[in-house]
């Protein structure tokens, strides 16, 4: 993705501030390291926002990581915390890691499915529809470490 400045965004984990008084770490933005820049992930706007509609207008914490309510993010900051990236290699490596993520959950899915789990299956749908949405856009931004 670019940048209104055109340049290139990477993809990084940062720490954002709620109300001043949260810090939400590991969220995953496209920064423009020319101009300063960063906007997250347009898919995961909402799924921040519920996030952050949870912990209501007084929080009882003052920080938590993105990666223990988000599968997306779960899955950039461990292929982040594996290695040293270029762009593309980047950009295959989370297509690729989503991907088996996607199949690995579908089949959890069909087995929380025969054991009647409903709550194993709605966990695992939420998992499933953080993970698929990034799919489309995966080919509109470009991946950095």
């Amino acid at each position: 993705m670019k940048c209104s400045c055109e340049q290139k965004m990477k993809l990084e984990l940062r720490t954002v501030m709620y109300t001043r008084s949260v810090m939400i770490r590991h969220v995953p933005v496209l920064v423009c390291d020319y101009c300063l820049t960063y906007e997250l992930i347009p898919s995961m706007r909402p799924d921040l926002k519920k996030c952050v509609d949870l912990l209501g207008p007084d929080p009882s914490i003052n920080s938590f990581s993105l990666t223990e309510y988000h599968e997306l993010a779960r899955l950039i900051y461990e292929v982040l915390a594996e290695g040293d990236y270029s762009e593309d290699s980047l950009k295959q490596i989370l297509e690729h890691e989503i991907q088996e993520r996607i199949n690995l959950l579908l089949d959890l899915y069909g087995m929380a499915e025969s054991l009647q789990d409903q709550a194993w299956v709605s966990d695992l749908r939420l998992r499933l529809s953080q993970l698929s949405v990034i799919l489309p856009e995966m080919n509109v931004f470009h991946a950095d470490v």
